[in-house]
């Protein structure tokens, strides 16, 4: 089983790194973001997908092309700032929108969307609010969060928001890479044993060290060195205070995960990945930290561009 984690871990990371040098040195059709906006929107139904199939192994209501739909239109709606660059301009500044505007647009409407599908399939009392409420769950959990890798990577500085996008995850993956070691090593105290009870006190501290010192690295000394930024608003401090935001958002997103898998019986979301389950068992602490990470952004909490 460990073994195929790792294969599957190398695939992975082979195949991110991989888009992320053609998106950095070649971008497709000289618009920034189209090399690694296919692995993202794949990575956002697939997730959605696994959520969707874990509600109705547990006999809930809930109609699958639905979800998806709802889940593709938001992660488009919010790639438009993206795509703009394919008419040979810049998406415009001045756009009362914004960039990071389109989720909140579409999000209501993806929701409205599902309540008509629901009006128009209403035969009989019982399931209609059962499944949109978790219909809407997943369209909010999945379509909004992965939403905002879109508006991370769409910012005006191409390069600056691809080695900000990949770092945000970086950080994140590192939290889960420390917490799983550590926790292995010297774990005793349980975190929080009713839903994940490998999970422990030891291990998420492993977790903000790993998380703190790839932070550091990262965003103080790698992207200044490939771009010209500004040191951020905390200076040498502003990415140890990311790395904590990213790990507890990463916990917060693994935990729910957990607890959806606890509630309905399920050992994993999927079996695509060999060793290491589902998708969503990949992207559980990403979804969380693309929110948190834009925030952490917009905050000044990493170098931003000259």
């Amino acid at each position: 089983m460990f073994r195929m984690r790792l294969v599957s871990a190398a695939a992975l990371i082979s195949s991110l790194v991989a888009v992320v040098w053609l998106d950095y040195w070649y971008p497709l059709f000289n618009a920034p973001g189209l090399w690694i906006w296919p692995l993202g929107f794949g990575a956002a139904v697939a997730t959605a997908n696994e959520f969707v199939k874990l509600a109705q192994h547990a006999k809930h209501a809930v109609n699958k092309l639905d979800v998806l739909i709802a889940v593709s239109a938001c992660y488009c709606v919010s790639s438009l700032p993206l795509f703009w660059r394919l008419s040979g301009e810049n998406y415009p500044l001045d756009c009362p929108i914004g960039i990071a505007g389109w989720p909140s647009v579409i999000l209501p409407l993806a929701l409205f969307g599902l309540a008509i599908r629901q009006m128009l399939r209403f035969q009989q009392q019982g399931n209609a609010l059962e499944e949109l409420a978790i219909s809407g769950l997943i369209v909010l959990y999945v379509g909004g969060c992965t939403s905002f890798w879109v508006v991370l990577r769409s910012q005006p500085s191409s390069q600056w928001a691809l080695l900000t996008l990949v770092g945000i995850i970086a950080v994140t993956k590192l939290a889960d890479i420390g917490a799983y070691i550590i926790g292995k090593a010297v774990g005793r105290t349980k975190l929080c044993p009713k839903i994940s009870p490998g999970k422990t006190v030891e291990g998420l501290c492993g977790g903000l060290v790993f998380a703190a010192l790839g932070s550091w690295g990262y965003f103080n000394h790698f992207i200044p060195w490939l771009q010209a930024t500004e040191a951020s608003r905390l200076g040498q401090f502003g990415p140890l205070v990311l790395a904590v935001i990213l790990t507890l958002g990463g916990l917060a997103g693994d935990l729910t995960e957990s607890l959806i898998k606890r509630d309905v019986g399920s050992k994993d979301s999927g079996n695509l990945l060999p060793g290491m389950g589902g998708v969503w068992d990949v992207t559980d602490s990403l979804l969380p930290a693309a929110v948190l990470g834009f925030l952490g952004v917009v905050a000044r909490l990493v170098p931003q561009p000259v």
